[in-house]
């Protein structure tokens, strides 16, 4: 279907605000959490547990929408910045508790929060040309700060994680079996803990240079009116 026709329209515009609510939901626990002084970092984390891993999990149909051109967004690209998140709410959150006494629990809700209400609200109102210009600068400004926050909770994440994997023998695999293959998840997760060096930088820099287009072409519209 093509991105500009009103089903497709209609459809993303829903997507969009329904995402924006549920981010909305995950920074609200937190600022709520915040505002109380209740910082606890494992009860914070069951508040919002469920709004965080429905919807965070939920992004990965957005691989779908970029493959299938109704957005014009790359699906590797795409993938690449949902797959780390999905990582870190399924296979380090989820299955070791431990994790989540981190600050980098602190570092993911707050970054991923603020990056996505803001996002996908811009996403909304650009597909009916509304978006006001201090929503576009914080679209692609706040990211500069917010996503080597995110990234930073991430690895954080997973380090608190090595220890308690290697004591429990989470979903190791070891020789000798039918196989003839060993597995071992604490080197698994410092492999992917690894791609990070390769793939942040050209993501990063990446949606810096849609900065600036994206605001040099915002600021030309404006001086034309």
């Amino acid at each position: 279907m093509n991105r500009n026709h009103p089903i497709a329209k209609f459809y993303l515009i829903l997507y969009n605000l329904f995402q924006f609510a549920g981010w909305g939901m995950v920074l609200y626990g937190l600022f709520t959490a915040a505002k109380s002084g209740d910082l606890n970092h494992k009860k914070l984390y069951e508040n919002i547990r469920l709004p965080l891993l429905f919807f965070q999990t939920l992004q990965l149909i957005e691989v779908v929408h970029a493959a299938i051109k109704l957005v014009p967004s790359s699906p590797f690209l795409t993938f690449l910045q949902i797959i780390s998140r999905i990582v870190v709410c399924w296979a380090i959150l989820e299955p070791v508790p431990e994790t989540r006494s981190s600050v980098g629990l602190l570092l993911i809700l707050g970054a991923w929060g603020l990056a996505e209400t803001t996002r996908y609200l811009y996403y909304a109102l650009n597909i009916i040309n509304l978006v006001p210009y201090i929503l576009t600068w914080c679209r692609y400004s706040f990211f500069l700060v917010l996503y080597p926050a995110g990234v930073s909770g991430e690895l954080l994440l997973m380090y608190a994680a090595l220890g308690p994997i290697k004591q429990r023998e989470l979903l190791f695999f070891k020789l000798p079996n039918p196989l003839n293959i060993s597995f071992y998840t604490d080197y698994a997760v410092m492999a992917f803990m690894a791609s990070y060096i390769p793939f942040f930088p050209k993501l990063y820099f990446y949606m810096v240079s849609q900065r600036g287009k994206s605001l040099a072409k915002t600021t030309s519209t404006k001086k034309t009116k």
